[in-house]
């Protein structure tokens, strides 16, 4: 029998410790847990440090001892001194062997920062009006931030049966099925460039979307993704819908993604370590998809045209994004 791991706030059952350190500071990171109850399943009640091999019998000192280590590892990156131009020198070289991928040109930025600039005025044109019609009509269809997609309750049962049983390529297909496919909430971010270090995600505050340095960006990304597959996986294998081989695979992508050894891909490029190059790889395929995702969003702005104090707001007849 496979070893489960509880949540003692909401009771979600995962299949290691590691998805559930996830859940919890994820989901639950205002909540004061006793360390002991948090970890009873835990046969060995240890935590493991996120930068280095050292494990811990409490979340305190383990987080004592991260603040050091990550401060170690940032140093020891810093001195790496060929990791930028190796990560651009893959890049550049996928580009030049993937035909679908297209060079960024000024013609399509201007498209996107046309249209991003037609959210800004929706959303200037919106605080200065009071009319509560206006701003139920605005916020029906808007845009989810990074981090409040809740994937694993939204997909279909098929669509996560595709994901998993995508195997080598899961995490991919995941990246593809939300933020390129038919759930347009999900598109709320776009690369328009590889090279610089600026990308564009959604904010639902403001209304548009604002820039954010890119590795920053996609370290917290990639965070919540993999939980995503993980949860996914978590809940097929609870409910005997994946095979004995699909299950090792996924486990074995999962674990490559934790590991701190490098990695060098097809090309003989070297990475840090094989999450550096998963995140490389991810960049790529949403810059290779942005024209698309611009014009999904275009789409959606025209279905969904702003209100006007002469409308009568029960003649608007709301298009539901898809679900």
């Amino acid at each position: 029998m496979e070893r489960t791991f509880h949540c003692d706030i909401c009771d979600k059952q995962y299949s290691s410790n590691f998805s559930l350190s996830n859940h919890i500071r994820i989901y639950h990171a205002d909540k004061n847990i006793d360390n002991t109850k948090r970890n009873k399943n835990n046969e060995d009640n240890n935590y493991h440090c996120r930068y280095c091999e050292n494990k811990y019998k409490s979340s305190k000192s383990r987080w004592n001892h991260e603040q050091k280590c990550k401060t170690i590892q940032v140093n020891n990156s810093n001195d790496d001194k060929d990791k930028d131009e190796i990560i651009l020198k893959q890049a550049e070289e996928i580009i030049k062997l993937q035909s679908k991928i297209i060079k960024s040109n000024r013609k399509e930025i201007k498209s996107f920062k046309a249209l991003n600039q037609m959210l800004k005025d929706r959303s200037y044109n919106n605080s200065h009006n009071n009319n509560s019609f206006n701003t139920i009509n605005n916020n029906i269809q808007q845009i989810c931030n990074v981090g409040n997609e809740e994937l694993a309750s939204v997909l279909t049962m098929q669509q996560k049966k595709q994901i998993i049983n995508s195997k080598y390529k899961a995490f991919d297909k995941l990246i593809e099925i939300a933020h390129c496919g038919d759930y347009d909430q999900f598109k709320n971010i776009v690369i328009t460039n590889l090279k610089d270090n600026f990308i564009y995600k959604y904010d639902k505050d403001k209304g548009y979307f604002i820039t954010v340095e890119k590795n920053y960006f996609f370290d917290n990304f990639m965070d919540l993704r993999l939980f995503d597959l993980e949860t996914i996986y978590d809940e097929l294998t609870h409910a005997n819908k994946i095979d004995n081989k699909t299950k090792q695979i996924i486990q074995t992508f999962l674990d490559d993604c934790n590991s701190k050894e490098s990695y060098t891909d097809q090309y003989n490029i070297r990475y840090p370590n094989f999450r550096a190059y998963k995140t490389n790889t991810i960049k790529i395929f949403l810059y290779n998809n942005h024209d698309k995702i611009t014009k999904d969003i275009a789409l959606l702005i025209c279905n969904h045209p702003p209100y006007h104090p002469n409308d009568n707001p029960l003649d608007n007849h709301v298009i539901p994004i898809h679900s």
